[in-house]
């Protein structure tokens, strides 16, 4: 284990160094990650020498399919002692503490992943592929929260954390971050296009008029995989997460046009009650004055803070979060996700945002 507090990282992929630790329970890597086989799988890791509380972070997916398979439970043992367990059901990261106790009396960390559905795929889809899978485990983090003597670190749970921010766009890489800390809020923008020059006109005019049933389009995607809503008030583009060929086009219109009005509601609550942390970054080099403009607007409903997230550089580290002023935050990304690939984000990166934009405007974490 690194005695510089980042911990032991292990990479999952074909590339990468899970090789050292995976010992029963792996399937061959591929390019991205590595499968589980069965109905359990175990890592053997270097017990760190320093006494304290530590953390397991994981990213991986399970091994689901709609109507056969919709979950995939796991319970996670560390030498032979439950920290945690999940219900699966999409990509994401969790997170298991484990206390110095049950590190403390042996040489190796013992980890066990015990997941009871896997399943193979030739049974569930009907593809020549004959392992029992659950899980795809990408990367693993295991780190220390805080050495013993310390004060313990009051970090909530991820899912909590993220349920605390909404996202006013620029695209949807921000409700991507809350989906895979197992958040699932609702939001009017949390899947959608918004450019600053459209949001701010939206936020003037309260969105009136949006999800009004003559403003709502349904369009198929470039490739024609999936439905995509065109607000028309706005210029707004929406994911409504519909594949093409699941429901007629004018289905989803007509479920957009009743749901739309309803977020766009509780957004407006939401900026005069000014308890969510408001998160926006734009993709591109924004103005100087941008973050100030959207400021002003939101305080034109309420109390409301603003995390305008951008990309680092050689002032700011990536992670960081720094007060412009009352209620105005900029945090800096050392990365957006690529146009081509939204999954494809740096989600310790915008986690370390999220909880030192709470530690800076001092949330309230009573729930």
């Amino acid at each position: 284990m690194q005695g510089n507090g980042e911990g032991l990282l292990i990479d999952f992929g074909a590339a990468g160094n899970s090789g050292a630790f995976c010992r029963s329970g792996w399937s061959r890597p591929e390019p991205r990650h590595t499968w589980t086989l069965g109905r359990d799988s175990t890592l053997e890791l270097p017990r760190p020498l320093r006494p304290g509380t530590y953390c397991l972070a994981i990213e991986l997916g399970p091994f689901v399919w709609q109507g056969k398979l919709s979950v995939q439970r796991l319970t996670v043992l560390v030498n032979g002692s439950q920290v945690a367990a999940f219900d699966l059901r999409e990509m994401r990261r969790i997170e298991c503490v484990i206390p110095w106790p049950i590190l403390a009396p042996r040489d190796q960390v013992a980890v066990t992943f015990v997941h009871p559905d896997a399943a193979k795929p030739s049974d569930i889809k009907g593809v020549p592929d004959h392992r029992e899978i659950a899980l795809a485990f990408e990367r693993l983090h295991f780190f220390c929260r805080s050495a013993a003597g310390e004060p313990e670190l009051a970090d909530e749970p991820l899912d909590r954390l993220m349920m605390r921010f909404e996202s006013l766009g620029e695209n949807c890489e921000f409700g991507l971050v809350q989906r895979r800390c197992g958040a699932e809020p609702l939001g009017l923008l949390r899947f959608a296009s918004a450019p600053l020059d459209r949001l701010l006109p939206a936020l003037e005019h309260r969105f009136d008029g949006l999800g009004e049933p003559g403003q709502v389009d349904v369009r198929a995607s470039d490739n024609q995989s999936e439905y995509l809503v065109v607000d028309r008030r706005f210029g707004f583009l929406y994911h409504p997460w519909v594949l093409v060929g699941e429901a007629a086009p004018e289905q989803v219109r007509q479920r957009e046009a009743m749901r739309l009005p309803f977020l766009r509601r509780k957004l407006l609550e939401d900026l005069e009650e000014g308890r969510k942390l408001l998160v926006y970054h734009a993709m591109q080099a924004a103005r100087p004055q941008d973050p100030e403009r959207l400021f002003l607007a939101i305080r034109g409903y309420g109390p409301g803070t603003l995390l305008w997230v951008e990309l680092a550089d050689g002032a700011h580290r990536a992670g960081t979060v720094e007060t412009v002023r009352p209620g105005l935050l900029k945090g800096f990304v050392d990365r957006f996700a690529p146009g081509e690939n939204a999954h494809d984000l740096s989600l310790d990166c915008w986690i370390e945002i999220c909880r030192n934009a709470c530690r800076l405007t001092g949330v309230d974490r009573s729930g």
